[in-house]
């Protein structure tokens, strides 16, 4: 005789399964969307291209995400959380404040040279002229900011943080290398030779009392 709760039983182990293929499918999808608009901007980042790219059926992308500008600025956001913390790992950061602000710098300047950052950049240049992009992208755009500023608290640690210039220091580099990184799209060269880099660094050690 089975018991009355056996059919929730065997249905739980399917629901888990069927979770895990539907966040597989969003993650296909959310990395198609940030390549398709990386490689024809924002007015060809078409539904088909992105369907085509995640390799998914068509009812498959709109149960996912009905709306374009949604899934865009779903898909940028969440590249974006998901490279910048991995871009922090305490354990292996110097101890030493000189090293440490010289290790923070480099980490925050790699994020302006990835994929999500262009992709973001044509979401932004679009929401001027589109209001309902830029009504979906202003809630985003602030909490995201609230985690890069997170993160970046995390790369340069706590004794740092503490001193009373770091909050103006740090939203001058982080609106310093945007503009930088922006010259790039016309201008292409390594970024770990970049002149700025060594600019951002004695600013940065002469703003946090670093440099007598």
């Amino acid at each position: 005789m089975t018991s009355n709760g056996s059919g929730t039983e065997a249905a739980a182990p399917r629901y888990a399964d069927y979770a895990a293929r539907s966040r597989t499918t969003q993650q296909h999808i959310l990395d198609a969307a940030v390549q398709v608009l990386i490689e024809f901007g924002y007015s060809g980042a078409s539904t088909l291209k992105i369907q085509e790219r995640a390799g998914v059926s068509r009812g498959r992308l709109l149960h996912q995400y009905p709306h374009r500008d949604a899934l865009l600025v779903a898909a940028v956001q969440h590249i974006a959380e998901v490279r910048i913390s991995s871009t922090h790992d305490s354990a292996n950061w110097p101890r030493s404040p000189h090293d440490r602000v010289e290790a923070a710098v480099d980490a925050v300047w790699s994020t302006y040279h990835q994929g999500y950052f262009w992709a973001a950049t044509e979401l932004w240049l679009a929401a001027r002229y589109n209001a309902r992009l830029a009504e979906a992208l202003a809630p985003r755009e602030y909490a995201l900011g609230n985690v890069i500023r997170a993160e970046i608290d995390k790369m340069f640690g706590p004794e740092l943080v503490r001193h009373p210039n770091y909050t103006a220091l740090r939203e001058m580099l982080n609106t310093s290398m945007r503009g930088v990184a922006l010259t790039y799209s016309f201008d292409p060269r390594d970024p770990l030779t970049d002149p700025h880099l060594k600019v951002w660094k004695s600013l940065a050690r002469r703003e946090l009392g670093l440099d007598a």
